[in-house]
């Protein structure tokens, strides 16, 4: 299943839930809820639209890397807009101060045009 038609099924966030805990992995879908393993993570609603499309199946579950990446580096950035110390934003997304100071330098990315995200 392709990862924008994941993001239909269970939602741009539970996909994004998702792709941070199972990223990589060939998973089992259980057919009924509430699901165990990483699947746990997934609110109820999204973890019912993927029983009943996938229960009782295996189904690959993208990485999205770039794209959590965009969705952490814009955190980091809302963080900093709201007061939080660099120093403190480093520790809670385990990155060093350098890497968020050069992260919050850098420009942010222009939102694609066709509005998806993956």
């Amino acid at each position: 299943m392709a990862a924008h038609d994941l993001e239909r099924l269970i939602g741009r966030e539970a996909l994004a839930t998702l792709a941070q805990v199972a990223g990589g992995l060939d998973l089992y879908i259980p057919a009924k809820v509430p699901m165990d393993g990483p699947l746990l993570e997934l609110p109820l609603a999204a973890q019912e639209r993927l029983a009943r499309y996938a229960g009782g199946t295996r189904l690959y579950i993208p990485k999205l890397c770039g794209e959590l990446r965009r969705i952490r580096d814009a955190q980091i950035r809302a963080a900093y807009d709201d007061g939080e110390r660099v120093q403190d934003i480093a520790r809670w997304f385990r990155l060093s101060e350098r890497r968020v100071w050069a992260i919050l330098g850098a420009p942010e990315p222009q939102d694609d045009a066709q509005g998806r995200l993956f």
